[in-house]
């Protein structure tokens, strides 16, 4: 019986490889963030990647070019999903200073199941060349930068002038878990390593935490209430 016009497949997008159509760019995606568990950025490859996803590698290509863009793409994900946890770490009731402390764990903690984060953001974020193809949209770190400023902001007391520059908070809980993350070696001569350096890590998570906290409000505006 001849095949009718109702009856034909559905005409694949231009240029997609032949390939499995319930894989997209979220799994190639997906592969790679748990490759990056086991691999340096400059051990991928994008046969591997492809291997991992169980695709072929056309169509990785297909998505993201080559493996920079890839990558690029990558550490865009991780960024937002990085920051989706704090905005919601910060809506959770608590005083200033457990959310501070919530808001250094969650990033010193994200750092440790994604290794290879701060390079790739330094590489694909803050320092990423701009491309033709976003000449009319903003580049990575502004859109990365105002987003994370507007999180931080939650930190701060509505409709009170801050008593601190938001943007001095916003590098210090930058800057303190980057550190803590790129120089272990440091970390371990001054605390050691085992239970003993997570309880020296842990108290200078609430160090930094409480310095920043009498710089928001040095009122004592960020402390519970004493129970009644």
């Amino acid at each position: 019986m001849p095949r009718t016009k109702k009856d034909a497949p559905a005409p694949r997008g231009a240029g997609r490889p032949v390939d499995s159509q319930s894989v997209g760019r979220d799994r190639i995606i997906d592969c790679t963030v748990d490759l990056l568990g086991r691999r340096t950025p400059e051990e991928l490859t994008i046969l591997e990647i492809a291997a991992e996803a169980g695709v072929n590698r056309a169509l990785v290509r297909y998505y993201f070019g080559d493996l920079r863009g890839l990558l690029h793409e990558v550490t865009e994900f991780l960024m937002r999903q990085l920051q989706d946890r704090m905005e919601r770490a910060l809506r959770q009731p608590g005083s200033l200073r457990e959310q501070l402390k919530a808001r250094l764990t969650l990033r010193l903690e994200f750092m440790r199941q994604h290794p290879h984060f701060e390079r790739l953001a330094l590489a694909e974020i803050y320092h990423a060349p701009r491309t033709e193809n976003e000449a009319g949209a903003p580049p990575p770190i502004q859109r990365v930068t105002a987003r994370g400023l507007e999180i931080t902001a939650m930190l701060f007391p509505e409709g009170v002038p801050p008593a601190v520059d938001p943007r001095f908070v916003h590098l210090i809980l930058i800057g303190v878990p980057a550190f803590v993350s790129t120089a272990q070696p440091l970390i371990e001569t001054l605390f050691g390593t085992g239970p003993q350096a997570e309880t020296m890590m842990d108290a200078y998570v609430d160090f930094v935490a409480r310095m920043l906290e009498d710089q928001i409000r040095p009122d004592g505006g960020g402390r519970l209430p004493s129970p009644t």
